[in-house]
């Protein structure tokens, strides 16, 4: 992969690859306000990326009949653009979600995306910070950025949300992650504020 520079406050930093995946619904008008937003920043600091807006592709559901891991090991057997993501997904250093939290979840168009990418592990077990999960099948998997949007504030949602994100973070053996916020009632400073401290682990060491 081509390398980039990152620059944050003065100091430079290595910095490789990101990948938005997009969950949308096709009728909100706000979440494309912030993948501009972050697409800007990204621009800015030429990173190399690309962004995928899931709603516009064909992605089945996963049928849970995990072949991926017994059949076509590490490939989905659903012959459709989900095959597509997935391989993006572990070739990037940093995925972005954007999604409407919904019931304290993802979007469904993102769910199926993320539901889809489970060959990137492995069948087997390991223990890991002290709980079983998969093992891995790669030896590098990106870091993660999570950007939720919510009309209002609704804590029960939000403590949802922050759990499921800290547990794809486990189950993915994401090295560094964040997770954010954002309320249709904040005012465009601070939108570009959380999406700022969102994105600022990517190339902080120090994160």
């Amino acid at each position: 992969m081509e390398k980039h520079t990152y620059k944050k406050k003065g100091v430079s930093h290595n910095f490789m690859s990101y990948l938005i995946l997009n969950g949308m619904y096709e009728d909100d008008s706000f979440i494309p306000e912030i993948n501009s937003i972050i697409s800007e920043e990204f621009e800015k600091q030429n990173f190399t990326g690309e962004i995928l807006t899931l709603h516009k592709e064909d992605i089945k559901p996963c049928l849970g009949c995990f072949k991926c891991w017994i059949q076509t090991p590490g490939i989905c057997i659903i012959d459709d653009y989900g095959r597509e993501v997935a391989r993006k997904m572990i070739q990037t250093d940093n995925i972005i979600y954007i999604t409407p939290i919904t019931f304290g979840g993802y979007s469904p168009e993102l769910k199926k995306a993320i539901d889809r990418s489970i060959g990137l592990l492995s069948p087997f077990f390991r223990v890991y910070k002290d709980e079983i999960h998969h093992e891995t099948r790669y030896d590098k998997y990106p870091n993660l950025i999570v950007i939720g949007t919510l009309e209002e504030t609704n804590t029960e949602q939000e403590e949802i949300f922050r759990k499921l994100v800290k547990r794809n973070v486990l189950n993915n053996y994401a090295p560094k992650y964040s997770s954010t916020i954002i309320y249709h009632f904040d005012d465009e400073q601070a939108i570009k504020k959380k999406i700022e401290n969102g994105l600022s682990i990517i190339g902080d060491e120090s994160v």
